[in-house]
């Protein structure tokens, strides 16, 4: 697994996925093979988990600010359109003419998932 900035907290590295990680798309995606990309969202934490196949990706969004936040998906990862499914955590999204938004409380974490 590519290796973060040490400053990098450990919430990307043992999601609580509930039973997700029990479904192999979704495990593969956090093996040691896997490539783990941060991504700059702003005043939330975003990181992208993708298995060595590149089949599918694993997107982890923490906010660990004591205010809500939120970030947009389509200037977060502009390079795809991704169709977004919900896997664990807390949030809300919206929409608006630049793509959608997920909005997370303080210290809220989410995990979404996409095919490639």
């Amino acid at each position: 697994m590519s290796s973060l900035a040490p400053d990098q907290a450990l919430w990307h590295q043992a999601p609580a996925l509930s039973d997700c990680l029990d479904e192999p798309h979704i495990a593969a995606a956090f093996a040691e093979d896997a490539l783990v990309r941060r991504l700059d969202a702003g005043s939330i934490e975003g990181v992208l988990h993708e298995p060595a196949d590149r089949s599918r990706v694993v997107l982890g969004l923490h906010n660990p600010s004591p205010a809500k936040a939120r970030v947009n998906l389509h200037t977060l990862l502009p390079e795809r359109a991704y169709s977004w499914n919900f896997l664990s955590g807390s949030m809300h999204t919206s929409h608006a003419a630049d793509g959608m938004y997920v909005h997370l409380d303080a210290a809220d974490t989410v995990w979404l998932t996409a095919a490639s």
